[in-house]
């Protein structure tokens, strides 16, 4: 499952990227790497943004970004 599909409130670990993109690079250099723990704080209205914490950051995502973001629910 992509992390758009996580509900809010819920966490899940970071399994995989869907493919090696300078975002993805970014992404990981930002902490987020396969096995952290994620929770998806909010979500915005009319399909924006998602936010989500790790550790003692918190990121924002466009739904674009979320799909190739694939996670396992704990």
């Amino acid at each position: 499952m992509n992390i758009n599909e996580l509900a809010v409130g819920k966490n899940a670990l970071i399994e995989r990227y869907r493919s090696n993109t300078v975002f993805s690079e970014r992404l990981m250099e930002l902490g987020l790497t396969p096995g952290t723990r994620i929770t998806l704080v909010r979500r915005a209205p009319f399909s924006g943004p998602i936010e989500i914490a790790y550790g003692h950051l918190r990121l924002a995502l466009r739904p674009a970004e979320g799909d190739g973001i694939y996670i396992l629910p704990v």
